[in-house]
């Protein structure tokens, strides 16, 4: 049976209610980024004054946007402890980034603007399962899977790939469609797994973490 996974299936919750703002976030955003990016950032968090209570948009990422990002991170569970440099807390790097765009409705999950990953979907069967996606340019593909929710950290630093927990599986062939195949796994039971995709320069993409479950 193929399952097609659309963003809304990644989508795990969202806290800030109907939102005003539009997805245009396809960079990592630290102390001192400025653009329109860090307006939309802004906007979005401003719809919750828990969030980010100044509500200033100002299209500059200072240590209010810093403050509101940190409150964030904490309420979906990426980081809630530390600083930029050493956990990520504060910055909007690619954990961040992929969870913003997820909620914020973008029809992308991309970090860097670059690549972009679509039509992601499952073949499944009682042992195995293929990944099948595509991206806008040649890119590694990458499953990480796991009987587990998977853990994950978020990056400190640009084009620095935040580590996954879980079981991977590489394509390092480097083409704009990619299938991976998941084998030796126990049928009816469910997987807990994630896509990214790396290019050449490092630029990274990834999926919120999901789940299927094989076939009996």
């Amino acid at each position: 049976m193929k399952k097609t996974i659309g963003l809304g299936a990644i989508i795990l919750m969202s806290f800030l209610g109907v939102q005003s703002a539009h997805a245009m976030l396809t960079r990592t955003l630290d102390l001192g980024s400025t653009g329109s990016d860090v307006r939309e950032l802004q906007t979005y968090y401003s719809s919750d004054s828990n969030i980010y209570p100044s509500g200033l948009v100002t299209g500059y990422f200072g240590p209010l946007t810093a403050g509101g990002t940190q409150k964030f991170q904490t309420a979906q569970g990426i980081v809630s402890s530390g600083s930029p440099e050493t956990t990520g807390f504060g910055r909007v790097g690619p954990i961040t980034l992929v969870k913003l765009q997820s909620l914020m409705g973008s029809g992308t999950v991309q970090v860097n603007a670059s690549p972009v990953i679509y039509n992601l979907s499952i073949q499944k069967g009682s042992t195995s399962a293929t990944l099948t996606w595509n991206t806008n340019v040649p890119t590694q593909g990458q499953v990480y899977y796991d009987v587990v929710p998977l853990a994950s950290n978020e990056a400190t630093g640009p084009r620095q790939l935040p580590y996954v927990s879980g079981t991977p599986v590489i394509d390092v062939s480097g083409q704009t469609s990619h299938s991976i195949s998941v084998t030796n796994l126990k049928p009816n039971t469910t997987y807990y797994f994630l896509t990214r995709s790396v290019d050449n320069m490092g630029n990274m993409s990834m999926t919120w973490p999901s789940s299927f479950v094989t076939s009996n």
